[in-house]
């Protein structure tokens, strides 16, 4: 059975994290120039150490005490070498971590030992393990199928050897014209109490709205939640104003990252209670600074958010970013 939870166009504009956190800290990561970063994109952590990366492409290994150690691979174009991040994942039964960079799938080990890559026909976007199995997101945009240019994205399913053994259709897209987006920060797959769940977005204009999260059996796609949205969804013109970023589940809550005329919102759902709320621009942290939770640990519901470091001598060097890292 799907469940709906209505959104409405109101959002609350100042809500404070800490009125629904358990717990937030703070870790510092050391600034160096082996460990600068521009902008985090994604966080990782695994056996007390943060997996961070970087939007320039690279991975960068911290501890809890947000110490630098080292970095993953290496900026080239040889074997285990990349110049772009798109995904990553730890698979913690192989100790093995693997990394999407366009059309090649890098592994390495999470101590930073080169193991094997493969190039596929498509670009990949995303990387999980799925009961212990690799899997990808995948495909191309602007493929010529006739007068029309097509998006399409599809789940595949990896061997350890990096052979493609198995996939689900997830979108296909007609256009008049080629047209493709992107957004940087994916959360495509949520795992939760032995459940998989799956939101893929579509960041180009389109004719529906895909507000809808499943969950994911065998071969088979099963919605499970739906976001009904205030309308309008689309202007006079048919051009989307609702542009769903990244739907997902933890033990207790529902999240939703999205824009709205061009402006940026985040909704929680409490899954056991009738707590809900949708926040203008994300919560509220100190300095009236906005930030918005993406997964760390769903099963345990912890999330992180990146906080822009205080400075208190402006002639002081720029410093790396702060992780804040919440249990709700």
């Amino acid at each position: 059975m799907i469940t709906t939870f209505d959104i409405s166009k109101e959002a609350q504009p100042n809500f404070p994290l800490s009125e629904i956190a358990k717990s937030i800290e703070y870790i510092s990561l050391e600034t160096s120039d082996e460990s600068f970063l521009s902008l985090i994109q994604e966080v990782k952590f695994y056996k007390d150490k943060f997996y961070v990366v970087d939007a320039g492409g690279k991975i960068l290994v911290f501890d809890t005490n947000g110490k630098f150690h080292y970095r993953i691979g290496t900026e080239g174009e040889g074997p285990g070498e990349f110049f772009y991040v798109s995904s990553f994942v730890i698979d913690e039964k192989s100790e093995q971590l693997y990394l999407a960079s366009g059309r090649r799938l890098i592994a390495y080990t999470v101590d930073n030992e080169y193991v094997i890559e493969k190039s596929f026909p498509f670009f990949i976007d995303y990387v999980e393990i799925i009961d212990n199995q690799l899997v990808v997101i995948g495909g191309r945009d602007g493929k010529k199928v006739g007068d029309k240019f097509v998006n399409e994205r599809s789940l595949f399913k990896v061997s350890p050897e990096l052979d493609l053994v198995d996939s689900i259709p997830l979108i296909y897209i007609e256009m008049n014209k080629q047209t493709g987006a992107i957004f940087p920060f994916k959360n495509y797959i949520s795992k939760v109490d032995g459940d998989n769940f799956i939101y893929t977005p579509v960041l180009t204009n389109e004719s529906m709205m895909r507000d809808t999260l499943f969950r994911i059996e065998n071969s088979t796609l099963i919605p499970v939640i739906k976001l009904n949205f205030a309308l309008p969804a689309f202007s006079k013109e048919g051009n989307k104003l609702i542009l769903i970023k990244n739907v997902f589940i933890s033990k207790k809550y529902i999240l939703c990252e999205y824009n709205r005329d061009g402006s940026v919102f985040f909704y929680i759902k409490s899954r056991e209670s009738d707590f809900s709320i949708n926040l203008d621009q994300g919560f509220s942290i100190e300095n009236e600074e906005k930030v918005i939770l993406r997964p760390l640990d769903l099963e345990n519901n912890r999330f992180y958010f990146i906080k822009a470091y205080n400075f208190s001598n402006i002639s002081t060097e720029e410093l790396n970013p702060m992780i804040g890292i919440v249990k709700l």
